[in-house]
């Protein structure tokens, strides 16, 4: 009845979010269980079960283990986990997902629990998670437009494949009849005909009289601003004209999010060089230094509020900065430690940095860090925004996430707290039920008589959802029972010994993901100090 239930719930979740579950589903396989013969897999009270013929096994929610639940019942098992008496029957169903030969038409059971699909096949366990984001793979992508993308091995604007380049590292930029390539030079593609209005191939034999130029903006008409490693033109394309209005100190980097808007209402293009907040005026071309020295060396940077007066920036050291504008300048709000990145880009709440170790999202209300969330090298300022989606260019290809706002109202990101105040309410709620649960499981123990093997379920599962503050002496008070009772429930079961182990287990994934030593001390009730001084223990484990 379980089972029926909550396909009924899936149901009525892909049909309340029309095609937004399927625009951003893509399962890869996580881990396959061939160890033991698999019947079928069951949801119950959120876990996961599945008969063997060695037992009913739990799968541990952290790294997709098995936890040996009744070692008495062989094969398969009904949706309340005890034994099926009418014997196996072999009925194969059609897959939900592509799978390799050797698996694809021996599918007996399967069942999704959040994000996460369970399939039987061949008497084999496979574990597929759900991506959310859809993957091309087009070699390493340097730049991304809406109808462009440029690689290292072609530049392609829609399915024509340009020919006066073969490779771009900057951007591509759409403007209403023309289309600008910044690959180091500078091409025009307008009606079909690609044009070199600057030629730089960054050979000795070429002139390279304007420099690098990475990127290019609108100013009106047919007059535009080129960022160039020399400083900043103005380029006119009806005459093919090249004016410097500025020249760079170091690097030009511009103030992300706000630049068109900005161009067009204030006329003013704000950028950082060598330290320095400036403001350049698009009319008369001069430069106003707002602030001369900024407290971090950027990386890069963009505003992140309708009003202009909050900013987020990579820099050095590893961190994320949060700024305020003042009439100073750009006040140091906040410092969050993460790894290296080299580009920064928002979609709504979301933040997203990626560097050559991956993509990490950033939840700007909860100031909450999604390290990992894609494990690939990306090139540096390979992103395209629009309305919806949001598109990365790694060495290997394309990442796109179709509709933001479906993942962040998604359970890939588990917190969505939008303020202080909901947190806390969420967090008494929280309380209260795991309270509630608490007493909940003692009145099981004690007044429903459950058997050994039951018991030693329903500790394991308080052990794992209190694993930073569980101690025998609290396993004693919560379930009335002395230690010599607990570890004779059953053979082959400590609970000294499964709480090192699971803590053990967590402390490795954390490391892995390379969490901070504060926040895998939080989970796993290991001091930092005893954390740092095994952590290669832990990581050989």
């Amino acid at each position: 009845m379980k089972k029926i239930i909550f396909f009924y719930l899936l149901f009525l979740c892909k049909a309340s979010h029309g095609n937004t579950t399927a625009e951003v589903s893509s399962f890869d396989i996580k881990k396959i269980h061939a160890e033991k013969i698999f019947y079928n897999v069951i949801l119950f009270e959120n876990d996961i079960y599945v008969g063997t013929n060695k037992g009913v096994f739990v799968l541990n929610s952290i790294d997709s283990s098995l936890i040996l639940f009744n070692e008495a019942i062989k094969g398969t098992i009904n949706s309340n986990l005890s034994k099926n008496t009418n014997g196996l029957r072999i009925n194969y169903r059609k897959p939900p997902v592509d799978l390799p030969l050797t698996y694809q038409n021996t599918v007996t059971d399967f069942i999704y629990n959040k994000n996460y699909l369970y399939l039987i096949s061949r008497g084999d366990l496979l574990i597929f998670e759900n991506k959310p984001y859809a993957f091309s793979a087009r070699g390493s992508v340097r730049s991304i437009s809406k109808n462009g993308i440029g690689t290292y091995s072609g530049v392609f604007i829609g399915d024509t494949r340009l020919k006066k380049t073969k490779y771009t590292d900057g951007q591509i930029k759409e403007f209403d009849s023309i289309t600008f390539v910044c690959y180091n030079g500078l091409i025009a593609y307008k009606n079909s005909i690609e044009t070199v209005v600057y030629d730089n191939s960054n050979s000795k034999y070429s002139n390279a009289e304007y420099g690098i130029i990475s990127d290019i903006y609108l100013i009106k008409d047919t007059h535009y601003l080129v960022i160039s490693s020399k400083g900043i033109y103005i380029y006119n394309y009806a005459d093919n004209s090249f004016d410097l209005v500025y020249s760079a100190k170091k690097r030009i980097i511009p103030i992300k999010n706000k630049i068109d808007n900005r161009m067009l209402n204030n006329k003013e293009f704000h950028f950082i060089d060598a330290d320095k907040y400036n403001s350049l005026d698009v009319i008369n071309f001069k430069t106003t230094t707002i602030q001369d020295k900024l407290e971090i060396s950027i990386q890069d940077i963009l505003e992140c509020s309708f009003d202009g007066a909050v900013f987020y920036a990579i820099g050095e050291k590893n961190s994320l900065f949060k700024f305020k504008r003042s009439s100073k300048g750009l006040d140091l709000v906040k410092k969050y430690k993460t790894s290296y990145y080299h580009t920064i880009t928002d979609s709504e709440d979301l933040i997203f940095l990626t560097g050559n170790d991956g993509l990490t999202i950033f939840e700007k209300a909860i100031e909450q860090l999604h390290t990992h969330f894609i494990v690939d090298e990306f090139n540096s300022s390979a992103v395209y925004k629009s309305d919806r989606d949001i598109s990365f260019g790694s060495i290997h290809g394309v990442y796109t996430i179709q509709n933001v706002s479906s993942l962040k109202n998604s359970s890939y990101l588990r917190n969505k707290v939008n303020n202080t105040k909901s947190n806390l309410n969420i967090e008494f709620i929280i309380l209260l039920l795991v309270l509630a649960t608490c007493f909940f499981i003692i009145k099981i123990v004690k007044k429903k008589h459950l058997s050994n093997e039951e018991v030693v379920v329903v500790i394991k599962k308080f052990i794992s959802k209190n694993l930073n503050t569980v101690t025998l002496h609290t396993l004693q008070e919560k379930f009335d029972l002395d230690y010599n009772a607990i570890n004779n429930l059953q053979k082959g079961f400590s609970p000294a010994k499964f709480i090192k182990q699971e803590r053990n287990k967590t402390a490795k994934v954390l490391f892995l993901k390379e969490e901070p030593i504060s926040k895998i001390a939080a989970h796993t009730g290991y001091s930092e100090s005893y954390l740092i001084k095994n952590k290669y223990n832990f990581m050989k484990a």
